[in-house]
C-alpha cells in the first residue's frame, strides 16, 4: 500500500473487489483514529489551537492528548469520572 486515502466510487464506476477491501481495511484503523479526535473535539473541546505560536499550540495539543489517555484509562478500569 502505498497511501493510506480510501478509494471513493464515481457515477458509472463502481470500486472493484479490490478496492473494497482495501477499504475495509484502511476503515479499521481509520475508525480507531477518527473516534479519539471526536472525543478530543466533543469532550475537551479541541477544534483548533486556542494560542499563537509552535510551543504554545505543541503544548496544548499534548496536553489534552494526555487528558484523553487518562479518560481512555478510566474508563478501561471502569472508573466513575466526573467530566
Amino acid at each position: 500500500m502505498l497511501d493510506g486515502i480510501m478509494r471513493k466510487a464515481h457515477r458509472n464506476r463502481p470500486l472493484t473487489e479490490a478496492q473494497t477491501k482495501r477499504n475495509r481495511y484502511l476503515s479499521k484503523t481509520r475508525y480507531v483514529v477518527e473516534q479519539s479526535f471526536g472525543t478530543l473535539h466533543r469532550k475537551f473541546r479541541y477544534a483548533g489551537a486556542a494560542y499563537f505560536g509552535l510551543i504554545k499550540v505543541s503544548a496544548q495539543s499534548h496536553l489534552k492528548v494526555m487528558c484523553l489517555n487518562l479518560l481512555k484509562a478510566a474508563n478501561r478500569l471502569s472508573v466513575p469520572v466526573c467530566a
